[in-house]
């Protein structure tokens, strides 16, 4: 393993590479995650040295797909250990097909498209583009992008740092965008990989059993039976 404390952007970089899988919140036993590797006193600074900020840069820049893969918990995983990650997680049907028989939400196959016809979009605009920005529909909106986040579907691609208001001066917070899955790997020069879930899982466990304690792979066997 490598630096026990991360520091800097280019480190976690690293870090990400080496272990492929580092989640922000330490829920995976004896498991690096960028809460545990970093200084608390770093987070949200708004400075180049606040991992807060690194998650995004890193979708950003395609060194990790991020979103919420699985147990919900946000996530970033390395571009070049994504694919099989996403092939371990993608059911073998296509979108319509899981819709139409019953295995996805309404309101997954309204954001999908969405995301699909506006890519990169970011979340304020897709909740007015699938008509769920009122609050009552907040809940089922955020349960919608899990669902599609955990079914290798989409990933979260960094943020709208261009929303402008009518003066032409940056306006408000940065939103967080989205993108399909398949989609971001294009963009940052990597593929859908086209395995079935088992040849995915066995390569998925071989580089596992590199980076993990046996508590920490014992996870990773229950979550991926």
């Amino acid at each position: 393993m490598l630096a026990t404390v991360v520091d800097t952007y280019e480190q976690v970089q690293d870090m990400i590479r080496e272990i492929g899988i580092l989640p922000l919140s330490s829920f995976i036993p004896e498991y690096p995650s960028l809460e545990g590797v970093t200084r608390k006193e770093a987070w949200h600074t708004g400075s180049d040295t606040d991992p807060w900020l690194w998650r995004d840069r890193a979708a950003g820049e395609g060194v990790a797909a991020y979103g919420r893969f699985f147990k919900k918990k946000p996530i970033l995983v390395s571009r070049d250990l994504y694919p099989y990650l996403q092939a371990v997680l993608r059911d073998e049907w296509e979108v319509d097909a899981r819709y139409e028989d019953g295995q996805l939400s309404h309101a997954a196959k309204r954001i999908y498209e969405a995301v699909r016809d506006n890519g990169g979009i970011d979340t304020k605009a897709l909740r007015v583009a699938v008509g769920m920005q009122d609050k009552d529909s907040k809940n089922d909106y955020d349960k919608a992008l899990i669902e599609l986040q955990e079914t290798g579907d989409l990933v979260i691609a960094g943020i709208d740092e261009r929303r402008l208001n009518d003066q032409g001066l940056k306006s408000g917070w940065n939103s967080t965008c989205y993108e399909l899955a398949d989609r971001w790997l294009e963009q940052h020069g990597a593929a859908p990989l086209a395995l079935s879930r088992e040849e995915a899982k066995a390569h998925l466990f071989a580089h596992l059993e590199n980076v993990c304690t046996e508590a920490a792979l014992a996870f990773f066997r229950k979550l991926f039976k």
